[in-house]
């Protein structure tokens, strides 16, 4: 991300999502529109709302900047409103718990897997009644089985995030969109990771490299006789861990580096500086996800308005917006999906073949040993790189 604002800025496990269930049978001529309880019907929500202020807090860099243009100025426009917007990655928990009672330091909230285990086991979270947003009955299934049945109240998902891997195929020629690709003894001391998130890699090297599957990468333990996955993991030689997303960039465009380990909300901004060499997608052996659920923080003050934002998220015209300015995989079956996605994954099947969701349950086998984790990443880290 832009001004060193990313993924990989942030040094603990930051990214989650809430997997919402499912509508049952609601009919098409339902309003687009959440009912608005105590406020007015749905037809009049812009006199209702006009002036109400909310505070949505978005992933941080230029995803919250895409965010703003393709959501909440448009909200905005439509309603009347003043929804603003703050950045965030791992702090949100931190932030609700130490806010008075009734005054959260949002309203809305952006959520992954692991921060909702951390806001759910602190009661930080509001359920959102299900029945108010007809709109989930266009969600992909996969969205809405995912998550554990304990979390299945609360907000709705706007699409998943990824770890990507981008090549500049100009000094690759023609070596596949995977990412059994690092591995490739030609791209030894050409590859950009990422040290920020290193759990990405790490369960990226569990699947692709030690050919595990995600059950070994929540079960790995400190001091194991066997170890495939952070053998695999140290069998990699990198140009740089980059630090941010603007080191990442600097090693791309300076042809320091020609793999890239990529997040989503990076992936754009770079493909279109690095022109029409540079090849990102989900490949076509998979990769690894994480959610991008909203989710109303319990004590918020406008209720109403945020069903209705919630709802908004869902619309088609919204996250066909949002789309053409993020990588995202947007929740909705019917987006229509912009040229520059490679392998975008059009049906629930396709989600299911290609994505590796970081589940809530996975993770909290993972908690346990995840320090650890981190831990023997470092001695990864000095191992196979200079820095």
């Amino acid at each position: 991300m832009s001004n060193g604002e990313d993924k990989s800025k942030a040094a603990q496990v930051s990214r989650r999502q809430i997997l919402g269930a499912g509508a049952a049978g609601l009919s098409a001529a339902m309003l687009p529109l959440p009912a608005i309880i105590g406020k007015a019907h749905a037809a009049d929500a812009k006199d209702a709302f006009k002036g109400e202020e909310m505070t949505v807090c978005a992933w941080s860099g230029g995803y919250l900047d895409s965010f703003k243009s393709a959501i909440s100025d448009p909200f905005n426009e439509k309603y009347g409103t003043k929804v603003s917007l703050v950045g965030g990655w791992d702090q949100m928990v931190a932030q609700m718990k130490a806010a008075p009672p009734g005054k959260p330091p949002f309203d809305i909230t952006v959520s992954e897997e692991y921060t909702t285990l951390g806001a759910l086991a602190e009661g930080l979270y509001a359920k959102s009644d299900r029945s108010k947003f007809p709109q989930l009955a266009d969600v992909q299934p996969f969205f809405l089985t995912a998550r554990p049945e304990s979390a299945r109240d609360y907000g709705v998902p706007l699409g998943l995030g990824f770890s990507l891997p981008m090549l500049n195929t100009d000094l690759t020629a023609k070596k596949p969109l995977s990412w059994t690709t690092m591995w490739d003894k030609d791209l030894e001391g050409k590859l950009a990771l990422d040290a920020g998130a290193y759990w990405w890699l790490i369960a990226i090297s569990a699947i692709w490299g030690a050919k595990k599957d995600f059950n070994a990468f929540y079960d790995w333990k400190p001091g194991m006789a066997s170890d495939p996955i952070f053998e695999a993991l140290e069998r990699l030689r990198p140009a740089k861990y980059y630090k941010d997303g603007a080191e990442l960039s600097f090693l791309m465009l300076q042809e320091q580096a020609s793999f890239a380990q990529i997040y989503s909300s990076d992936a754009l901004g770079l493909m279109k500086n690095g022109g029409p060499s540079y090849l990102t997608g989900i490949p076509a052996d998979g990769t690894v996800a994480y959610g991008d659920w909203y989710i109303k923080v319990k004590g918020t003050q406008h209720d109403a308005l945020a069903d209705m934002f919630l709802g908004y998220i869902l619309e088609k015209e919204t996250q066909d917006r949002f789309i053409n300015v993020q990588m995202s995989v947007m929740s909705r079956k019917d987006v229509t999906v912009p040229a520059f996605w490679h392998n975008y994954p059009k049906t629930n099947d396709d989600l299911v073949k290609n994505v590796r969701l970081m589940t809530m349950d996975g993770l909290q086998r993972l908690l346990p040993n995840f320090d650890a984790m981190g831990e023997r990443f470092q001695k990864a880290v000095l191992k196979t790189s200079k820095g």
